[in-house]
């Protein structure tokens, strides 16, 4: 009988299959632990190497492609230029040879020399300047493009236009850079490399034999984008070649750096599996004691429970560890007709669980506090040279785009001295369609007032403006920065103004990682890539240090040591000679913990794991508590009322897992104990929620016999 209950009442019984089960939480706690132990180790293992800390190639890396940048943008402009006169030159009257090469070279700032040659013969006509190497063209002369060429003074480029049918146009630009920040002691050398693979030497000194060097350069030219490596050399035992390079625009040339750098060793594997084997022992011993306070509880009282709603009488019951399971234990042996006794103080499931929460947060916490103790590591001197050269970039490029714009509004100014102001919205917003680095143009009176505008309203102060033409800055506009480019007519006073889109000046400073400000003389913020208010007082004692040693010229480094570390450097603005005036000094810095060295990877990953740790631990908890401590509580609670001989009130099903299929055993106890004997093993599975409560009506005489004479 008992044997052919248990059969009917397994049947009934919901099957707590993966992840349903009481065991699934610190199942998966276990597995995932023993997940982030496996890629710690092999994240550790990865980087388990000797050779040149990728924070110094990655540093080099965006060296190069900033200086490309920069050559790049600088063709760009004046290829931009030379396509607009061109474009003048051939509307009739076409002018004689000679005005055109005069038009062209004009000062010589950008093309050193240009000539007119005749088409089909390739015969100059007329030249200037610095002799265009016509020989490196190619046969027959394309007509609009830019071919590179190598000069004596180095590579340049000519840019070819055809001016007519007979004639056509050459003017040669040298590849010019600023000069760059190199470090002597790493041999820094920066070269051009040709489309033909030959290299020139532009700044700093050649490391290695120069023999040696198309071998070093090899599959550069082929590269589309940015690159940096280490080269081992036989004869250098703690030293490595790390080359890095990055392609100018569609030149055809590449800009390459070399540098000899110094060694160190990786992150350590031996401390990788030391992380991993004390994670999985930490995380053991939770899983013991989660399985100790809920998995073991409750499939004892399972087993017991079943056996229970059957019939089957235990002497011996097996003791339970935990409060809510024992309780629930009591109230079965009173309804079965077994007494279950005891007085010693048992901890509740929700303390057992507390403390394999603890157990398994022990390790995270361990881990967080002992890398944030970690000493912090020395930085390669390399990185400061590379920290100045980044602020000198922000500096350059900042400098040319505001001056950009001034030459802009010039050009719009000369361009239009007979325009009347009626006729200058036109003007305007043509010369908006073609400047993206302002939010608006505008013409403006002698008493500084808008009389025309294209763009967004002005938010200049309605003030003359100061001088003739220049950059400048609203003083009296305090809550954010309104700079200004701007030129006046010399015949009516009128002024045409372009005011920048500080959107774009940002930009152009978030090309560096990191942290990039501008300040003015009195130490406020003019602009900030990390967001800001404007004229707000500079923040930090490094940085104001450093921002006043660059006021009075020159480029500073320095290494925040107080507080949160930081590599930062500080430069004036003061080329183009058109920005100096504003006395603005550029400060860049950067968190060493962003850097990929051996020691910042290691602490990078062992808080990694630590915060995935912690994640599962609360993930486990939650789980838990919600789908499992919860439920057994208030199966508790019920009871409870069962043992104190209370038993009018149904047991609900909690869920269709372990502790549901103990809430059915409790409820067949409590129905054998209302009813008889004959619920044992075959009470009705009830379903829904535990707010759904079950009643059973009485049957209504003459039921059936009246549905039987409405078919009639």
């Amino acid at each position: 009988m008992i044997a052919w209950r248990l059969r009917a009442l397994e049947q009934q019984m919901p099957a707590a299959a993966f992840p349903a089960g009481s065991a699934a939480p610190s199942l998966v706690y276990l597995l995932v632990t023993m997940v982030v132990a496996a890629a710690a180790v092999l994240g550790f293992a990865v980087y388990d190497q000797r050779g040149v800390p990728s924070a110094v190639r990655d540093s080099q890396r965006e060296l190069v492609s900033n200086v490309a940048r920069n050559v790049s943008l600088a063709y760009t402009r004046a290829a931009a230029d030379l396509d607009r006169h061109i474009a003048e030159l051939r509307k009739p009257p076409v002018p004689a040879d000679a005005e055109v090469l005069s038009r062209v070279v004009g000062e010589g700032k950008a093309w050193i020399g240009a000539a007119v040659v005749q088409t089909a013969s390739r015969q100059a006509l007329v030249a200037s300047g610095v002799a265009v190497p016509i020989d490196q063209l190619p046969t027959p002369l394309p007509a609009d493009d830019t071919v590179p060429v190598s000069t004596s003074d180095g590579p340049a480029l000519v840019r070819i236009a055809a001016l007519d049918g007979q004639r056509t146009l050459m003017a040669l630009e040298p590849l010019l850079m600023r000069n760059l920040r190199l470090n002597p002691a790493a041999r820094h050398g920066i070269f051009v490399i040709a489309p033909d693979g030959h290299p020139t030497l532009i700044q700093g000194v050649n490391a290695v034999d120069a023999a040696y060097l198309p071998k070093v350069f090899d599959g550069l030219t082929r590269s589309q984008r940015g690159q940096s490596r280490a080269v081992a050399v036989k004869e250098w035992r703690d030293r490595q070649m790390v080359v890095s390079s990055a392609p100018i625009g569609d030149t055809g040339f590449v800009v390459a750096s070399v540098i000899i750098a110094s060694v160190s060793d990786g992150t350590s594997l031996e401390e990788g599996l030391l992380l991993g084997s004390s994670l999985l022992v930490v995380a053991f011993l939770a899983f013991l004691l989660m399985r100790a306070f809920l998995v073991a509880p409750i499939q004892t009282l399972l087993r017991q429970a079943k056996n229970d709603a059957c019939g089957a009488v235990t002497l011996n019951r097996q003791s339970l560890r935990t409060r809510e399971a024992f309780r629930i234990a009591q109230a079965l042996a009173v309804v079965s007709g077994a007494g279950l006794r005891g007085k010693r103080w048992r901890p509740t499931t929700m303390q057992g669980l507390t403390a394999a929460a603890l157990v398994a947060l022990a390790w995270p916490a361990v881990a967080v506090a002992t890398t944030l103790h970690e000493p912090r590591p020395s930085l390669p001197e390399q990185l400061f040279y590379d920290e100045e050269s980044r602020v000198e970039v922000v500096n350059s490029v900042l400098g040319n785009a505001l001056d950009s714009g001034l030459q802009t509004v010039s050009r719009i100014s000369l361009a239009n001295t007979k325009t009347g102001p009626a006729k200058f919205e036109p003007v305007l917003k043509q010369g908006m369609a073609n400047e993206h680095r302002f939010r608006g143009m505008y013409l403006v009176d002698p008493k500084g007032a808008v009389v025309k505008s294209a763009g967004r309203a002005s938010l200049r102060t309605a003030e003359p403006l100061p001088g003739e033409a220049g950059i400048r800055i609203d003083s009296s506009i305090d809550r954010l920065p309104v700079i200004y480019a701007f030129r006046i007519a010399e015949d009516n006073g009128y002024a045409v103004v372009g005011e920048f889109d500080i959107d774009y000046l940002l930009g152009v400073m978030r090309r560096v990682d990191g942290r990039a400000r501008v300040v003015d003389s009195d130490l406020r913020t003019v602009l900030d890539s990390s967001g800001y208010r404007a004229m707000q007082p500079l923040a930090g004692e490094a940085a104001r240090k450093a921002a006043i040693a660059a006021i009075a010229g020159g480029t500073v480094r320095d290494q925040r040591t107080g507080g949160p570390p930081a590599l930062m450097a500080a430069t004036a603005l003061t080329n183009p000679p058109s920005v100096a005036h504003l006395e603005w000094v550029v400060v860049v810095e950067r968190n060493p913990a962003s850097l990929q060295m051996p020691q910042v990877i290691m602490n990078r990953w062992t808080l990694l794991m630590a915060g995935t740790v912690a994640g599962v631990v609360a993930l486990t908890f939650v789980w838990q508590f919600f789908i499992f401590v919860w439920p057994l509580q208030r199966l508790a609670a019920s009871a409870n009322r069962m043992r104190a001989g209370s038993f009018d009130e149904p047991v609900p099903p909690q869920r269709h897992d372990d502790v549901g299929a103990i809430a059915m055993c409790l409820e067949i106890c409590r129905q054998v104990r209302h009813t008889g004997s004959a619920r044992f093993g075959g009470a009705i599975r009830l379903r829904g929620s535990e707010e759904d409560f079950t009643a059973v009506h009485p049957r209504i005489p003459g039921q059936r016999g009246a549905n039987r004479a409405a078919k009639v």
